[in-house]
């Protein structure tokens, strides 16, 4: 049961949410507002890096938010059953925007448009349906900018819900913890437009920048919004340890926290099941790395097209690194050993986090430098502004758990 410190802080919100604002915007599915930040919490535990100093303010958020422009953007819900609010909220801990949704459209996205790099947020929302009867619903998906709330594109109707990774939706079967899903179809992320839809034949797999990894009965490939193909799997080169008879490709390992612009493919045969994985720069197919069957990759987005891979090279089965991939015509860049009892817990702030047995370490992707482990209750943070505070997850003195902001190296 959460405490009265945690009550006063949902209470805060929805009365700061709920407060009635200036007109300011034509759209109603966003309000504007201008709510102050909430109060820091009192926490005695110290943060971890790149993150110092003291709270600066409470995150008026009920689950972990995203950063996307100069805003966060995450969720404040009440009780269970109620409408979801998403809030855009900025560096100073003031909310900006509100958008009241369906309390069973928790999924959002950042999406990435490749127009000018910019970063709407799709948001999803249950409609009436005027031709499915008078209890019938569409799932739409419409897309904001994350600094002002204005509608990029939509509505426009999806199967269901998000699925990532990036804009793919489809209809989950059973519970929303199903692995089994309906037609899947992705979206063009400047535009709001079909790329590519499974009942066309062509099942979606990961979409980034408005490239849709694809694959049909035969062919995995690549195309662009206008549904060209980049390139697909036959023009790649077998990797040399893996010419075998029979050898075959498909998709690899999905990425862990959204869209990435590599992507993992895996490469097995009929007489050894999986030989090894290659991973791919997703506009151009150019071979970033090629790995050990050893361990199954991680992906990571590293932001500015930068991916990052913690994985086993083929040269070193029985050993992991992390390697950051740049451009595609730029070699991987190595950027530390990761031991066998650490995983891949979150990158924030160009720092990837290393979650080991009852213990954090902390690897800079920009330098390699390698901090030392802690074993304390200090969490990673969960998102950061370019050059602004990260947000993370702390528990208060009278142990209530919220979202906080704490300043990083790179904040003004």
């Amino acid at each position: 049961m959460p405490s009265n410190a945690g009550r006063a802080v949902v209470l805060a919100v929805t009365l700061l949410v709920g407060a009635c604002a200036p007109p300011g915007t034509e759209d109603a599915a966003v309000r504007l507002v201008d709510d102050p930040a909430l109060p820091p919490p009192e926490v005695s535990v110290s943060p971890p890096p790149p993150l110092r100093g003291e709270p600066l303010w409470t995150a008026p958020f009920t689950s972990e938010p995203k950063a996307a422009g100069s805003m966060f953007i995450g969720v404040a819900q009440g009780s269970a059953g109620e409408r979801l609010r998403f809030l855009a909220v900025d560096a100073e801990g003031r909310t900006r925007w509100a958008a009241e949704r369906d309390p069973e459209c928790t999924g959002f996205a950042i999406a990435h448009d490749p127009r000018d790099g910019s970063e709407p947020v799709v948001l999803l929302d249950k409609e009436k349906d005027p031709e499915g009867g008078l209890l019938a619903t569409v799932t739409t998906a419409s897309a904001f900018d994350p600094d002002d709330g204005g509608r990029v594109w939509g509505p426009v109707d999806v199967p269901g819900t998000l699925v990532g990774p990036g804009l793919i939706f489809a209809a989950v079967q059973g519970s929303v913890m199903s692995d089994r899903t309906g037609p899947k179809v992705a979206l063009d992320p400047a535009t709001g437009s079909v790329i590519a839809d499974e009942e066309r034949g062509e099942t979606p797999l990961h979409e980034y920048r408005g490239m849709v990894l694809t694959r049909s009965a035969d062919t995995l490939r690549t195309i662009d919004s206008t549904g060209g193909t980049l390139w697909e799997h036959t023009d790649l080169e077998i990797p040399p340890l893996w010419e075998e008879p029979g050898v075959r490709v498909g998709p690899g390992p999905r990425p862990t926290d959204g869209a990435t612009a590599a992507v993992a493919l895996e490469w097995t045969s009929e007489a050894d099941g999986i030989l090894g994985y290659s991973v791919h720069d997703l506009a151009t197919g150019h071979l970033l790395l090629t790995l050990a069957e050893s361990r199954t990759p991680v992906l990571l987005d590293a932001g500015r097209g930068r991916t990052v891979a913690v994985a086993s090279p083929v040269d070193e089965p029985e050993s992991r690194y992390a390697f950051r991939l740049d451009d595609a015509g730029e070699a991987p860049v190595r950027l530390g050993r990761v031991e066998d009892d650490e995983r891949p817990r979150a990158l924030v702030a160009s720092t990837l986090y290393l979650a080991g047995e009852g213990s954090y370490r902390a690897l800079d992707v920009r330098t390699g430098e390698a901090g030392e482990r802690w074993r304390d209750a200090r969490e990673p943070p969960v998102a950061a502004l370019e050059d602004g505070p990260a947000i993370m997850g702390v528990e208060t003195t009278d142990r209530a758990r919220v979202f906080t902001a704490l300043a990083t190296d790179r904040t003004r």
